[in-house]
C-alpha cells in the first residue's frame, strides 16, 4: 500500500514552489474599490483653506455630491470629485466590509489606557476597548520585514493632539512599499490635531476631522462626515521608491470576509528556498531514472 503522507522529492519540489509563489490574496487590497478614494464620506465632505489631495478621489455615498463643499480651494493631483452613484456606493460597501474584517482580527495586545505617543510598536493588531489618544510621536518598527501591517482596533474615538506624528523605522528590503497601516474607529470619530504628520488609512464609524495643517500619507474614509482645513493628504505618500499606499500586509481569507496578516517571505528566504526546490526536482529525476532502470 502506498504511503501518501511520505515526503517524496516531487512533493518537496511542489511544496517549495508553492511557498515561493506570490501570494495571490495580496493582489487586491482589503479596501477593494475604497482604495480609489483619498476621501470618502457618507453625509458630507467639507474643506476650509487651501488643501491638497493626491493620488485618489473624493466621493460621497449615500449623500449627494452637493454635500461636498469648500472644494474651490482644493487642488487634486491624480484624482477628482466622483459624483454620487454606483462607484461611490460600491466603495462604501467595500469600506464597511474592510472595517468589519479589521474589527474581527485577533489582537496582538490590548493597549487600553495607554497613550500612543511615545510608544514603539512592531507589526500586529492593537486593541483599545474604548477611546485612544496620541500625544507626540508614535514609532512603528517594521523590524526589517516586508509586507507587514499595523491594525488599531479602537472602540470609540481616536484623538491626536497638536504636533503629533507617526513615523516608521527599520524598513525591509523594499523600503516599506508594501506596508499596511489601518486605524479603525469602530463606533466613533477620528480627530486629528493641528500640525500633525499622519500616516495610514483612517476608517471611522462616524466622522473624521483634520484640524489645520495636517500633512502626510493615507486616506480618510468615514461613514459620516469628513472635515478638512488647510491640509495635505497623499494616498500614495508613504515609504518606498514609488510611495506606499499603506494597504499591504493583510488579505481576505478564503471566506472573503475574515482578514488575516499575510507577510511575504523576505527575498533572502526565497533565494534560499529556490535552490532547495531545484534540488528536489533533480533528486526526483534521478530517483525516477533509477526505478526505471531496475524495472527494465
Amino acid at each position: 500500500m502506498k504511503n501518501y503522507l511520505s515526503i517524496t522529492p516531487l512533493r518537496l519540489a511542489a511544496l517549495v514552489a508553492l511557498l515561493c509563489a506570490p501570494l495571490a490574496a495580496l493582489a487586491q487590497t482589503i479596501l477593494r474599490t475604497a482604495a480609489d478614494f483619498t476621501l470618502l464620506g457618507g453625509t458630507a465632505i467639507s474643506n476650509a483653506g487651501t488643501t491638497a489631495i493626491s493620488n485618489g478621489n473624493a466621493g460621497l455615498s449615500p449623500a449627494a455630491e452637493s454635500s461636498i463643499t469648500g472644494f474651490g480651494s482644493v487642488t487634486f493631483t491624480n484624482g477628482a470629485i466622483i459624483a454620487t452613484g454606483p462607484a461611490t456606493a460600491q466603495a462604501r460597501t467595500d469600506l464597511i466590509a474592510a472595517r468589519t474584517g479589521l474589527a474581527g482580527m485577533t489582537p496582538t495586545a490590548n493597549l487600553t489606557g495607554s497613550d500612543l505617543g511615545g510608544l514603539t510598536l512592531t507589526p500586529g493588531v492593537y486593541k483599545f476597548d474604548a477611546a485612544a489618544a496620541q500625544t507626540g510621536t508614535l514609532t512603528l518598527d517594521a523590524n526589517f520585514q516586508n509586507s507587514v501591517a499595523w491594525v488599531f482596533q479602537i472602540g470609540t474615538t481616536l484623538t491626536t493632539v497638536a504636533n503629533s506624528s507617526v513615523i516608521v523605522i527599520n524598513l525591509g528590503s523594499n523600503q516599506g512599499s508594501d506596508l499596511g497601516l489601518f486605524w479603525n474607529a469602530a463606533a466613533g470619530a477620528i480627530n486629528i490635531g493641528t500640525n500633525n504628520t499622519v500616516a495610514g488609512n483612517y476608517l471611522a464609524g462616524t466622522s473624521i476631522t483634520f484640524t489645520s495643517l495636517a500633512t502626510g500619507s493615507g486616506r480618510a474614509l468615514a461613514l459620516a462626515a469628513v472635515t478638512l482645513d488647510t491640509d495635505s493628504l497623499n494616498a500614495r505618500g508613504g515609504p518606498g521608491p514609488a510611495g506606499s499606499d499603506w494597504t499591504g500586509g493583510l488579505a481576505f481569507a478564503g471566506d472573503g470576509t475574515t482578514i488575516v496578516l499575510a507577510a511575504v517571505p523576505e527575498p533572502a528566504a526565497v533565494l534560499w528556498l529556490t535552490p532547495l526546490g531545484a534540488f528536489g526536482f533533480v533528486l526526483w529525476r534521478r530517483t525516477a531514472r533509477r526505478r526505471a532502470a531496475l524495472a527494465a
